[in-house]
């Protein structure tokens, strides 16, 4: 596992440097977001716990952009066909490919944490229960990423669906738009948004439903991916994106 993540990363940090300007216009635009939502909770007690949310969400995006489209990625590259015949499972190379997005956004959520403080407002202390419902966040979001490259075996091209997943994400999980401000019908969707019940847990000093949104996604992304991916080895479609 570490041989094949260390492999990604290196991948990921060439691609990068090659793409370097669209993800530095990629950052900015998110550096604007984060502005607002460090001015737009100005004077409230639980700022610290709303620029938490934003790093999760940042953190989540990069997540589930790169899990959605990794086999349309590798496929565009020419390498989708290698990368499955390799000796290694395909979810252990979501797993690796998953644990390197995470590490190659973290310096930048550093970043963000370190503008926040310039803006005045302190990142969220974290302790053990803190650190685990953010942890629960992250699980619940690797489940949802692995539900869209699921549909991706099906469907192919699920790009789309998920900038407007990340969107919804942002505005709609209680760090942008206040809890108490979103329409009833939102809460009944955000009883299955793992970076909503995150920051509820956070907020209520619990962390039991962060943990149950984490193990409902990630039932979900491991059931549909394993059936959908039997079915495309079946009917012979895995490769054709």
């Amino acid at each position: 596992m570490i041989a094949t993540v260390r492999a990604f990363f290196f991948r990921s940090l060439a691609i990068q440097k090659r793409y370097f300007l669209d993800y530095s216009l990629g950052l900015l635009i998110k550096i604007f977001f984060f502005t607002a939502v460090i001015y737009n909770s100005r004077g409230a007690g639980q700022q610290p716990i709303y620029v938490a949310g934003f790093l999760l969400w940042y953190l989540s995006s990069h997540l589930l952009a790169r899990m959605a489209n990794f086999f349309l990625e590798e496929s565009y590259l020419g390498t989708l066909a290698r990368l499955l015949a390799s000796p290694h499972k395909p979810i252990s190379l979501i797993a690796a490919m998953s644990i390197t997005e995470l590490l190659v956004s973290a310096p930048w959520v550093l970043a963000l944490a370190v503008y926040s403080l310039f803006c005045g407002v302190p990142a969220l202390h974290l302790g053990a229960r803190e650190a685990l419902v953010l942890l629960f966040g992250i699980v619940g979001v690797w489940g949802i990423g692995l539900t869209l490259l699921a549909a991706s075996l099906r469907f192919k091209q699920v790009g789309s669906l998920t900038e407007m997943l990340t969107f919804y994400l942002l505005l709609f999980s209680g760090f942008f738009v206040e809890s108490s401000k979103l329409p009833g019908a939102v809460h009944l969707i955000n009883a299955v948004n793992p970076l909503y019940q995150a920051i509820s847990d956070i907020n209520d000093g619990g962390y039991l439903k962060s943990a149950l949104v984490a193990l409902f996604w990630l039932a979900v992304g491991l059931g549909l991916f394993n059936v959908l991916y039997a079915r495309a080895r079946k009917d012979g479609s895995l490769l054709n994106y």
